[in-house]
Parts: structure tokens; sequence; C-alpha cells
């Protein structure tokens, strides 16, 4: 008994470290996750944004050369391609799939707002289509990195 809490409360304590490290490439700085959910009856589409920490310069000869923009149900759509996300940006999208859900992203943009920049997306995810699907809702996460300019 005593030997399966600890093994159990090992597996939390790495699991929470996994989560809260980001998979920015190489010479990328990570700025933070646009999020959101849906519930078990409800859709998910709005805008998210977030602001890149004051300073932050991009590197714009970076442009992300392919994108994951949906997965999942066939109502998750997207027109998402890999050179509308803005240069100096990288961007890892995932969220529900499993029970017949899908998610996708859309529209990037980023503006300069004061002396910082701010990115926003369309985040979307979709729950189950049938009554036996809906045992909670969707989810979507988008990691968003930056290039440094040097």
């Amino acid at each position: 008994m005593r030997h399966s809490f600890y093994g159990t409360l090992i597996l939390l304590l790495t699991s929470s470290n996994a989560l809260a490290q980001h998979s920015c490439p190489d010479g990328f700085t990570f700025a933070g996750t646009l999020s959101g959910a849906g519930s078990a009856y409800s859709a998910l589409n709005e805008r998210r944004e977030l602001n890149l920490p004051a300073g932050a310069t991009l590197d714009t000869s970076y442009q992300q050369a392919t994108v994951r923009a949906r997965d999942g149900n066939r109502r998750s759509q997207s027109n998402l391609r890999a050179e509308d996300i803005p240069k100096g940006i990288h961007i890892s999208a995932a969220g529900t799939t499993s029970l017949d859900r899908g998610w996708a992203i859309s529209e990037p943009e980023l503006k300069q707002v004061q002396s910082r920049y701010r990115f926003s997306m369309k985040l979307s995810c979709t729950p189950g289509s049938s009554n036996f699907d809906n045992f909670g809702g969707c989810d979507v996460a988008v990691e968003v990195c930056y290039k440094p300019k040097k």
C-alpha cells in the first residue's frame, strides 16, 4: 500500500512537470498558450490573444513551414496555411479528438500595441455529434513561440 502511494505521488509530480514544459524549437522563446474549451453541448468558436513579453523582438527571416490546423471530426474546419502565420512566430496546436470531437485554429494575427506585440488566433472545437458521445466537452490549445531578433 505504501509503495503504491509513493509511486502515484511520483507519477503526479512528474506529470505536472511534463505539462509545464513547452515544445518551442531551439532558438525560440515561449510566449504563452492560447486555449479554450466548449461544453458537451456547445462548441467553442472564439478569438484568443496574448501579449509577447515587453521588449520582445522578432526575427522576421523565419517563416513556419508546416502547421497542423485541425484534427478530429469533419465539423472542425480550417483553411490555415503555414504561410498565414506571421513571420517570426511558431505555433503548435492540439486538442480533443476522442469520442468524435474535433478542433481547429485559424486567422492568426500579429499587431503592435504600444511597445508590445500582440498575437491572436481564432480557436474552435466541437463536441461529439451523438448523445452517446457527449461525455464531456472539447478543448484546443496553441503554444506560441517567437524567434528573437539577434
